[in-house]
């Protein structure tokens, strides 16, 4: 998730709708006075209220959770519902969903039910090499946040875990592969299997070769917007840029 993405939210609801009690939880998004006004591109949120939802009705049905759901953050579903009583429950219907998810305290009790005892799961870290055993083939990478994990790695990665050991301060160690979590807090307990390594400069922004290409972005943003807001665009847009988005005085033709 982006840097500072929490800052960008702001949900709203406006009414409680007849029935059990049922609210409409709104997300809005401001818009400056020159903005366009059209449905916004899907983000980390939505992907994560659908997954939530997928998640609960996974659960109420005793079935394995959606693959894509972090294990890592089943501990915070001892707080999510907690103040429920027996019998009571609360529905959770996502816009494109068509059955609402069912939650209730057996959901809940299954839930939790999977972070109980040590599990593993998927990792891709960055990290300061802080020491290593060659002869027990084992590592500690200290986290940006201060926290030191071990792991072990394979006897043909040992090039490049003494590399990142001499060069410490100045080099970072990106590793991917699969660690123990712990189930009380949903952090790195140890690195159980290291599948790459990478060796990189401090401070480096670690490359995505899976990242989508920003003109594909680009273009789905622009294939979004319907042409009558297209032509509300000033002709002079781009000789009188900063006009427009700063408001500096406009050049003279």
């Amino acid at each position: 998730m982006r840097k500072n993405f929490e800052d960008c939210l702001n949900l709203k609801f406006y009414k409680i709708e007849p029935g059990s009690a049922s609210v409409p939880i709104m997300r809005e998004i401001e818009f400056e006075d020159n903005d366009f006004q059209f449905e916004p591109c899907r983000d980390e949120l939505d992907e994560a209220v659908e997954l939530v939802a997928d998640t609960t009705d996974a659960a109420s049905r005793d079935a394995p959770l959606p693959e894509n759901f972090p294990k890592r953050l089943i501990y915070l579903f001892e707080d999510y519902g907690k103040t429920l009583r027996e019998g009571e429950s609360f529905e959770q219907k996502p816009v494109k969903r068509q059955k609402p998810a069912v939650y209730s305290l057996d959901t809940r009790k299954r839930i939790l039910e999977r972070s109980e005892g040590k599990y593993e799961d998927i990792v891709d870290i960055v990290g300061e090499i802080r020491a290593a055993d060659l002869d027990g083939l084992n590592f500690i990478l200290r986290l940006e946040d201060g926290s030191k994990i071990p792991g072990k790695f394979l006897p043909e990665q040992e090039e490049i875990i003494t590399n990142a050991l001499r060069e410490h301060s100045a080099r970072r160690l990106r590793i991917k592969g699969r660690a123990e979590f712990n189930p009380y807090d949903g952090k790195i307990s140890r690195v159980a299997l290291v599948e790459e390594m990478i060796l990189q400069e401090a401070g480096e922004i670690a490359y995505d070769p899976n990242a989508r290409p920003i003109w594909e972005i680009a273009d789905e943003i622009a294939a979004s917007v319907p042409a009558e807001e297209w032509e509300k665009l000033p002709k002079d847009l781009s000789k009188n840029f900063d006009h427009y988005l700063y408001g500096h005085p406009k050049e003279e033709k």
